[in-house]
C-alpha cells in the first residue's frame, strides 16, 4: 500500500541537516522523582502546584518519556501503576480503576479527542515528540469535564519552546521494519513562542500465527504534524494557538471460513484551537477558546480470491467546541472558577441508521476552593450538562486535601460521573464480512452513571523515599453492553446494545519511589482490582485482579549515560464466559510479565545514541495478546 507522504522522512532529515552546526542540549537529570513542585491543571482546571492540589493528580514527565523511549502515548502510560493499556487493531484502550476506555476522557491541552473505534482512541495519533507531561486523574471527573469522564481523565500537555532557536531530529529503527523519525523546531523570541513537530513512522504487518493468513498486528504508515504558539498581545493578554494533523494508512489480513480478506484503512484527523487569556487585576483571569476537530476514516475490505470489495465505509466525525472560563479570588481563602461550554457533534457514516446524526451539549460548571489554612483545602463543585438526546444531568464532586505534616498528605474525593450514549451505542448498524457478526444500536438507551470515592495517602520518608496509597470504589448503573439477540444474515451472531446491569469496581494502588542515590533510582507499584456485575455475580471480563510495575534507572550525568529497565505484570483475566456466569480456568487469559530495557549515551558533544529491547523474554500468545515478541531498536538524536 502506497502513502502519499512516504518520502517525508528523507525530506525532513535533509532539511534539518542543512543547519550550520550541531549541538546537544544539556541532559536534565531526573534525580528528583517526586516532582512535588510540578504545576498541574487537570484536577481543578486551574494551575496548581502538585503538592497543593486537593485532587490527586499523577504526572508522567518529559524526562520519564525520553528515558523509556516511548514511541507514543500508549507506551508511556502502560508502565504507570494502575493504568492498563489494551492494544489491538483499534488502537490503545486505556483502563483506569477497572473502567474501560469508553469511560476515560482523553484530552490534548484540555481539548477532547474524537474518532473512537470500538470505544478505543488510537493514542498513536497524539505525537510524543512535543509532550511536556501527561496528567492523570483517576475516578469520576464529570463535575468538570462532563460525559466520558466517568473513569477519569488523561490530559496530554504539550510543551512550549524553551530556546531562542533550536532544531532536533531523532530517528529510530526497530525489528519488523519499524521506523520512527521525528523532527522539532522551536523558537522563543520576544513576544512569540512557537514549537512545531513533524513525525513519520511505519511498521509492517506482523503475523505471529503461521497456521492461517490473518495478521496478528496490522501494519501502518503515519504522518503527524503539530504546532503550538503563544503571542503576548499586551501585559495582560495572551493569544494561544495549537493545531495538529494526523494521517495513517493501515493494512492487515483476516481469514474467515477459508476466505481471505485484505483490510485497508486511511485515517485523517485535523484539529485546531484558538484562545485568549486575559489577566484582570491581580487575582482574576478570563479564558476564552474555540476548538474544532475533524476525524475521517475510510475502510475497505477486499476478497482476495475474487478481488471484489466485500465492504467499504467512510466515517466523518466533526466536533466544534466553544468555552469560556473565569477564575477569581474571593478574599484570601476562596478561589472561584465558573465556566460554560457549547459542543456540537456531527457524524456521517454508512454504519449508522440514516447515515448522519447530530448531537449538542450545553454545559455550565463551577467550583470553589476553600483554603482556611495552608495545610487544608476543600473543593466543592459541579456541572450541569444539557444533552440534546437525554436532557439535563448534574454531576457534583467534593475533594479535600489535609497535609498532616510536611511529610504526610491525605487527599479524598467523592463524586458522580455519567456517560451519555455515543453515536455507536445509539445508531450503529454494522455487519462485519470477515467475521460474520452484526451489531445494532439502540436509540432507547439511558445514560450510564456512577458514584465514586477515592482516598489517598502520600508520605515522604525523610528525603529519599516517597510512598503513595490510593483506595477507591466505583458503583456503576445502567451499564451499556452488547447482548446477543439472534443470528446475523452472514451466519454469525447478531448483537444489540442494552442498559443491562449494575456493577462495581474497587481496589487499591500502592507505589514506592526513591530519589537518585549515586545515580540509581527505583520505583515499584502494585494494583489490586475487584470488579463484578451485581446482577449476575460474574467477575468483570478483561480485567486483571493483580498488576505490578517496576522501574530501575541509572544516570551518569558526567558521561551523559542513562540506563532504564522497566517491567509490568498482569495476572490472569477473564477472556470470555460461556453463559453460566462462572469463569472456568479455560475461560481465562494467562498472566504475563513484560520487560523492556533502554540505554542512551551522549557521543561527542552533538550526538546522542540509544539502543533498546522491548519484550526481553519474548512473551507472545496471539490468542489473547497482540505483543509483537522480542524486538530490538536503535536510534540517533541530533540537536542544533
Amino acid at each position: 500500500m502506497q502513502l502519499r507522504h512516504r518520502n517525508l522522512s528523507a525530506l525532513l532529515l535533509f532539511a534539518l541537516a542543512c543547519g550550520v552546526g550541531w549541538s546537544f542540549p544539556e541532559t536534565k537529570s531526573e534525580s528528583d522523582v517526586f516532582k512535588m513542585d510540578e504545576i498541574v491543571i487537570t484536577g481543578t482546571k486551574t494551575e496548581r502546584l502538585l503538592r497543593h492540589s486537593p485532587v490527586a493528580t499523577e504526572v508522567i514527565t518529559r524526562s520519564e518519556i525520553e528515558a523509556m523511549g516511548a514511541e507514543n502515548i500508549g507506551e508511556a502510560l502502560e508502565h504507570h501503576v494502575g493504568i492498563v493499556v489494551h492494544r489491538d487493531a483499534h488502537g490503545d484502550g486505556v483502563q483506569l480503576q477497572g473502567l474501560a476506555s469508553d469511560y476515560v476522557l482523553i484530552l490534548l491541552d484540555g481539548e477532547p479527542q474524537v474518532g473512537r473505534i470500538a470505544g478505543k482512541l488510537d493514542l498513536a495519533r497524539i505525537p510524543i515528540e512535543n509532550v511536556q507531561r501527561i496528567e492523570i486523574v483517576k475516578g469520576a471527573s464529570s463535575a468538570l469535564f462532563g460525559s466520558d469522564a466517568m473513569g477519569g481523565v488523561i490530559n496530554v500537555i504539550t510543551r512550549r519552546a524553551s530556546s531562542p532557536i533550536r532544531l532536533r531530529f531523532t530517528n529510530n529503527l526497530e525489528t519488523h521494519n519499524t521506523i520512527d523519525s521525528r523532527g522539532t523546531v522551536e523558537m522563543n523570541r520576544g513576544k512569540l513562542n512557537v514549537l512545531t513537530t513533524l513525525a513519520v513512522n511505519r511498521r509492517d504487518p506482523i503475523d505471529l500465527n503461521e497456521k492461517d493468513h490473518s495478521t496478528t498486528i496490522d501494519g501502518y504508515r503515519n504522518l503527524t504534524h503539530s504546532t503550538r504558539a503563544e503571542y503576548q498581545l499586551s501585559r495582560h493578554a495572551k493569544l494561544l494557538f495549537s493545531g495538529q494533523y494526523f494521517a495513517q494508512a493501515q493494512e492487515g489480513v483476516s481469514e474467515n471460513r477459508d476466505v481471505v480478506f485484505d483490510r485497508l484503512g486511511d485515517i485523517d484527523n485535523f484539529s485546531a484551537n484558538v484562545g485568549t487569556v486575559y489577566q484582570i487585576g491581580l487575582y482574576s483571569e478570563l479564558v476564552g477558546k474555540i476548538y474544532a476537530t475533524r476525524y475521517r476514516d475510510e475502510s475497505t475490505v477486499i476478497d482476495r480470491g475474487t478481488s471484489l470489495t466485500a465492504s467499504s465505509n467512510i466515517t466523518i466525525q466533526d466536533l466544534i467546541k466553544g468555552e469560556v472560563q473565569f477564575d477569581t479570588a474571593l478574599g484570601t481563602k476562596n478561589q472561584l472558577t465558573v465556566g460554560a461550554e457549547l459542543i456540537f457533534e456531527n457524524l456521517e457514516s454508512q454504519r449508522i441508521t440514516g447515515g448522519e446524526k447530530n448531537l449538542t451539549t450545553d454545559s455550565l460548571f463551577f467550583q470553589n476552593e476553600f483554603r482556611p489554612k495552608p495545610n487544608f483545602a476543600l473543593i466543592a463543585g459541579g456541572r450541569f450538562d444539557h444533552h440534546s438526546e437525554f436532557g439535563t444531568h448534574f454531576s457534583p464532586k467534593l475533594s479535600g486535601l489535609y497535609r498532616v505534616t510536611d511529610n504526610l498528605a491525605v487527599r479524598t474525593s467523592v463524586g458522580q460521573g455519567f456517560r451519555a450514549p455515543d453515536f455507536r451505542d445509539l445508531y450503529l448498524d454494522f455487519s462485519n464480512p470477515t467475521s460474520g457478526y452484526q451489531v445494532h444500536g439502540n436509540p432507547g438507551l439511558q445514560p450510564e452513571s456512577s458514584n465514586s470515592w477515592n482516598l489517598g495517602f502520600e508520605y515522604q520518608f525523610r528525603s529519599a523515599l516517597l510512598g503513595r496509597l490510593q483506595v477507591y470504589r466505583n458503583n456503576l448503573k445502567n451499564l451499556i453492553e452488547a447482548e446477543r439477540v439472534g443470528k446475523s444474515a452472514l451466519g454469525g451472531s447478531k448483537f444489540q446494545y442494552f442498559n443491562v446491569s449494575k456493577a462495581f469496581t474497587e481496589g487499591f494502588e500502592i507505589e514506592l519511589a526513591s530519589r537518585s542515590i549515586g545515580g540509581f533510582s527505583a520505583a515499584i507499584g502494585y494494583a489490586y482490582l475487584n470488579g463484578k456485575d451485581e446482577d449476575t455475580g460474574l467477575t468483570l471480563l478483561n480485567r486483571s485482579k493483580h498488576g505490578g510495575n517496576l522501574k530501575l534507572t541509572y544516570t551518569d550525568e558526567e558521561f551523559g549515560f542513562n540506563l532504564d529497565l522497566r517491567g509490568r505484570y498482569a495476572s490472569k483475566w477473564g477472556f470470555y464466559d460461556n453463559g453460566d456466569n462462572v469463569l472456568e480456568d479455560e475461560e481465562y487469559a494467562p498472566s504475563n510479565w513484560i520487560w523492556n530495557m533502554r540505554g542512551s549515551k551522549q557521543i561527542l558533544k552533538r550526538l546522542r545514541a540509544s539502543v533498546g529491547i522491548d519484550n526481553i523474554f519474548d512473551f507472545r500468545i496471539p490468542t489473547y495478546y497482540t505483543f509483537a515478541g522480542r524486538s530490538f531498536y536503535g536510534g540517533l538524536s541530533l540537536t542544533y
